[in-house]
């Protein structure tokens, strides 16, 4: 007879292999014998998705739920609540009653929310899941939370997740207060991505934290409004808000790496161009700071639409650029280039854009004279004449230069076209170390 290798292994580690599962398949594992008859009941984490169970069985299901929650619930073993429902299911669990139980009696460290069919948005996250003295991280995704009357204190959490939230009452205007009171109320957050809706009652996002380094931002459709980020110890920040009208960013002289998508909410035929002209110019010497920085071909569009009322900011610390240049903005690269003076790592995706323009790369920034060693061009077309025209830009002034890569959009080439693109390479490389690398 052939030995059962799952049965040798000791209870716990059946439980933590349990714990990876929904809890609906955990459940299952009871009628295998006796021994599995109560293992799923000190799982450490709590996977519950409606849409597992069939209609006929949700009441049942239901029971099974409580059964777990009131097993020993003094125990430490439950330490995650994760929910992903139905909306128009909400009423057949008794889901806040469910929270309530894992984060007041159950002590859990982490809280992931999720309505999954988001015709409307429910407010069941019972108050004191804002005052929970054990929460480690707290994800919300589709749902609301209402005014938060009473301050919010989690001395523990150090990352929040916010999706598609809806703060406040549908017409009240708490919206701003109900995060600035999310954000205040940690006092050790560290990591925090918040992903906007057009209509989640806020007009002016504040991030003030004195603990926060890690901040992602989304917000791509919209009707305007404001943000403002005041971190003093950020050291990244993911920047996707095409839709706020005012940007104010301060005290960001720790932040190492950004990476900016951003339309700053320019409309074509903006009549506004000196108030926008200041955001753009106020936002990047905000962030100045920075070693690492990847930027969009958008950004660098609107960038080279403001060239002449916003000059560059200095990018002194500034040592990998990652950018996604076209042929219509290309002409800023040089100018870009010159604000990067230490500048040793660049990373272009190029693209030939419908209304190219005649290129003129003759200006050499410092950076291509003294510290520039790695660049990186992908996304070239085979004898296009302004990819061309770019790499040799970099081979005859780049004077450190030791490495110089070049990939196609039709990779991988054959020889012979490799070849062919060998000989259009016309420039004498400056620097004598520099290895060239075709694919």
């Amino acid at each position: 007879m052939s030995s059962d290798r799952l049965s040798d292994l000791p209870d716990p580690l059946l439980t933590q292999i349990l714990s990876h599962l929904p809890i609906i398949d955990s459940v299952k594992t009871s009628v295998l014998s006796k021994r599995w008859e109560s293992l799923w009941l000190t799982v450490s984490t709590l996977d519950l998705n409606d849409r597992d169970i069939a209609p006929p069985y949700k009441k049942l299901f239901a029971t099974f739920i409580d059964s777990f929650l009131d097993h020993n619930f003094e125990s430490p073993l439950l330490q995650s609540l994760k929910i992903k429902y139905d909306e128009c299911n909400v009423n057949l669990f008794p889901i806040s009653e469910w929270i309530a139980t894992a984060v007041d009696l159950r002590g859990i460290h982490h809280l992931d929310v999720e309505i999954q069919n988001p015709m409307h948005v429910v407010d069941f996250t019972p108050a004191s899941v804002y005052k929970s003295k054990t929460l480690v991280s707290l994800k919300l995704s589709h749902v609301r939370v209402r005014n938060l009357m009473e301050e919010v204190s989690l001395p523990c959490l150090r990352l929040m997740s916010l999706e598609n939230v809806c703060y406040g009452t549908p017409l009240g205007k708490e919206g701003d207060l109900c995060v600035e009171k999310l954000i205040s109320g940690c006092p050790v957050l560290e990591d925090l991505e918040l992903v906007r809706k057009c209509d989640d009652m806020v007009k002016t996002l504040r991030v003030r934290s004195q603990s926060l380094k890690m901040f992602r931002l989304e917000f791509r459709s919209g009707m305007g409004g404001g943000v403002e980020i005041d971190a003093p110890g950020l050291e990244y920040m993911s920047f996707k808000d095409c839709q706020s009208d005012r940007i104010v960013v301060k005290n960001l002289n720790s932040l190492v790496m950004i990476d900016v998508d951003s339309g700053f909410n320019v409309k074509f035929g903006d009549s506004e161009d000196l108030i926008k002209s200041d955001t753009i110019r106020d936002f990047f010497t905000g962030v100045s700071s920075v070693r690492q920085m990847i930027i969009s071909q958008p950004t660098l569009e609107i960038l080279y639409r403001y060239s002449e009322l916003v000059p560059v900011a200095e990018f002194q610390r500034l040592h990998h650029l990652q950018a996604a240049f076209s042929t219509s903005s290309l002409q800023l690269l040089p100018a870009f280039l010159e604000s990067c003076p230490n500048l040793k790592n660049l990373v272009l995706d190029f693209s030939v854009s419908a209304e190219s323009e005649q290129i003129n790369l003759t200006n050499v920034p410092r950076c291509l004279t003294s510290t520039l060693e790695c660049v990186e061009i992908s996304k070239l077309i085979m004898r296009e004449e302004t990819g061309i025209k770019l790499v040799n830009y970099f081979l005859e002034n780049a004077a450190v230069l030791k490495k110089l890569s070049v990939s196609f959009t039709d990779s991988p080439m054959a020889d012979e076209d490799l070849d062919t693109y060998k000989e259009l390479l016309t420039s004498t490389k400056r620097s004598r170390t520099c290895q060239v690398f075709i694919s």
